[in-house]
């Protein structure tokens, strides 16, 4: 009959019946019943008595099976029953399966005999019945063994577990495990007990030691290598990789030199240029062009790799000649662009505001130059860079492209989306597309205070401070986990707005969210006393960042409160503040000098708008 549809399986005293019931049946029509069919019997006992007893009489009919050996197994741990846990140890085959051995070393492990004795049970179930079986297809069940080998200080259990491994690849991902815990010494003992030193075996180790920071025994690991002819070219990238990394520009090229000596299989590839290109490049714009060359000279291409490593130099300090230089030169790889240095090009300028550079870039990608782009990253930051050159058109079809081909956007790629529509003057449309992809369960997890804060923003800036306030309740409404970035956007809100009366119950609701106000907030405070005329509060408020001590005034927090007091024809007032910037150090800037002359004009005192021009653009150099 089976149960109905929705019946609960039996449990206790009637799963025994059962049992009992179908092992009479069988007996009595003569029916041998299958591995699998056993294996649920077994799985249905309700307690470890039941589950052994199908072992055992399955066991005198002849070899136990694979499934029944894993339900026993599994069923030792849940019934926490030794004796059935022995009982399986004693019916393994000669040669029992990889999947049994490791699912007997995970009964052994988590079961009735883990504890004190846990080390000596699994050598004992592992020297005993598993020898010869490749446990290392499972991780977990190969460290097992090796770390209770390594506990009991065992090399000779290590070495069978290593012989064992099917695929050497599995020797040296049991070197990489301990490396990345740092524990170099067991990492070595692993290393030791491999039947082969093969040169895979010794980049592992090289890396554990790097790791580890032990540069010493890298270097005594590396000199080992090299005498045994183990040495590649992986070998030397990693222990140059190291010295670059600590400053050691001259071990490095000392290493460099030695690559180049041994040459054929050893001699520098471009990964060791590329690490000596990214290492050169912070200190060295220069230099890293000349490496390049000297690549070039070496028969080396570069690769997409070295124009993301210059792409990355690219910073909104950097000089135009340098961007532009960069530029062709990724431009002169043609086929070798692949999505990330996409990504990297489209990131580098906009970082430097070169609307221009990346205008081609995007009209390149358009053209039958096209790359494929598979990843959310990708098209988020295509769609960023789409927003940068007002092409909202450009930024439709990217995030289009995205969701035909069913690629799951992440929360970034939706705020690049959304932040594009709002920049170029559409923050209804980016509102929208929150309200959509708020009603797909998909994506709905993904939406965030951050996502929901360009809006606020964009509302704001159009002065539709009645939409800012929707949205704000639509974001408590859906339990956002609030930042400072939120509260700020607000709060820059009700400056802007005129409705100062709303900070103090958003402060309040800061402290009970723990989230501690920062310059930012304090400086558009101060902002909304301003425009409101409200020098008082905005004179206060400063005296209170001072005295704080947490929170100096910087060049925003003094051009705010100047420009408040031109407003108000407060002319010394205004020059008080210049002092008084000038002596805490903080420089101001020429927007600093447009709000003076707005101080002096206002005061009728345009001779001094221009003395003051003169005397602080040749004091700070401003143009």
């Amino acid at each position: 009959g089976g149960r109905a549809p929705g019946e609960e399986p039996p449990t206790g005293g009637a799963a025994a019946a059962l049992l009992s019931e179908v092992e009479g049946l069988a007996r009595a029509e003569g029916v041998e019943l299958t591995d699998k069919a056993l294996a649920v019997l077994l799985r249905s006992a309700s307690d470890g008595q039941g589950a052994l007893r199908v072992l055992s009489e399955a066991a005198e009919q002849g070899p136990v099976g694979k499934e029944l050996l894993l339900a026993a197994s599994e069923a030792s741990v849940v019934f926490r029953a030794s004796s059935l846990l022995e009982g399986v140890l004693q019916r393994l085959p000669q040669d029992p399966a990889p999947e049994v051995a490791v699912a007997v070393l995970r009964a052994v492990a988590d079961g009735p005999l883990r504890g004190k004795d846990a080390d000596a049970a699994l050598l004992r179930a592992y020297e005993e019945c598993l020898a010869g079986v490749d446990v290392l297809v499972d991780v977990r069940a190969g460290r097992l063994v090796a770390e209770a080998a390594l506990r009991r200080r065992r090399p000779e259990v290590l070495g069978l577990l290593l012989r064992t491994a099917a695929e050497p690849s599995k020797q040296v991902a049991l070197i990489k495990s301990f490396g990345n815990e740092r524990r170099l010494a067991d990492a070595r003992a692993v290393f030791q007990a491999c039947p082969d030193k093969t040169a895979c075996l010794y980049n592992a180790l090289l890396d554990a030691c790097v790791d580890s920071q032990d540069m010493e025994t890298a270097e005594r690991i590396m000199s080992e290598a090299v005498a045994a002819g183990k040495a590649d070219v992986v070998t030397y990238n990693t222990l140059v990789k190291k010295h670059l990394q600590r400053g050691e520009l001259g071990r490095a090229r000392a290493l460099i030199e030695a690559m180049r000596a041994a040459g054929g299989g050893l001699a520098p590839n471009a990964v060791t240029f590329n690490e000596l290109i990214d290492a050169t490049i912070r200190n060295s714009k220069e230099g890293a062009w000349v490496l390049i060359e000297e690549m070039k000279a070496c028969g080396l291409q570069p690769t997409s790799v070295t124009c993301s490593i210059l792409l990355k130099s690219i910073q909104r300090t950097s000089k135009p000649a340098d961007v532009e230089k960069t530029m062709a030169f990724v431009d002169s790889l043609g086929d070798a662009m692949d999505e990330v240095l996409l990504s990297s090009v489209c990131e580098a300028c906009i970082r430097v505001g070169r609307a221009d550079l990346l205008a081609k870039q995007l009209q390149r990608q358009r053209s039958g130059c096209r790359v494929q782009v598979s990843g959310a990253h990708t098209f988020g930051s295509l769609i960023r860079a789409c927003g940068f050159v007002n092409d909202i058109d450009g930024a439709w079809a990217a995030w289009c492209e995205m969701r035909k081909r069913h690629i799951v956007p992440t929360s970034i790629t939706i705020g690049c989306m959304v932040e594009a529509l709002v920049s170029n003057g559409d923050p209804e449309a980016g509102y929208e597309l929150i309200r959509e992809l708020s009603a797909d369960e998909q994506t709905q997890p993904l939406l965030n205070a951050i996502v929901y804060c360009s809006v606020v923003k964009g509302f704001s800036h159009q002065k539709c401070y009645s939409r800012v306030w929707d949205v704000y309740e639509e974001m408590v409404k859906a339990k956002l986990q609030f930042s400072i970035v939120t509260y700020n956007a607000l709060i820059d809100a009700c400056a802007r707005g005129g409705e100062m009366t709303r900070v103090q119950p958003l402060l309040e609701e800061m402290a009970r969210q723990k989230i501690e106000p920062n310059l930012v907030t304090y400086s558009t405070v101060l902002k909304g006393y301003c425009q409101e005329g409200r020098l008082e509060k905005a004179f206060e408020l400063l005296e209170a960042m001072k005295k704080s001590g947490q929170f100096r005034p910087d060049e925003i927090t003094y051009n705010t409160i100047i420009d408040g007091c031109a407003q108000r024809g407060l002319y010394d007032q205004g020059m008080s503040l210049l002092e008084e910037m000038q002596q805490a150090g903080v420089a101001p800037s020429t927007f600093t000098l447009s709000v003076l002359v707005k101080l002096a004009n206002r005061a009728h005192r345009p001779d001094r708008a221009f003395e003051l021009v003169e005397e602080l653009s040749r004091k700070y150099h401003l143009q």
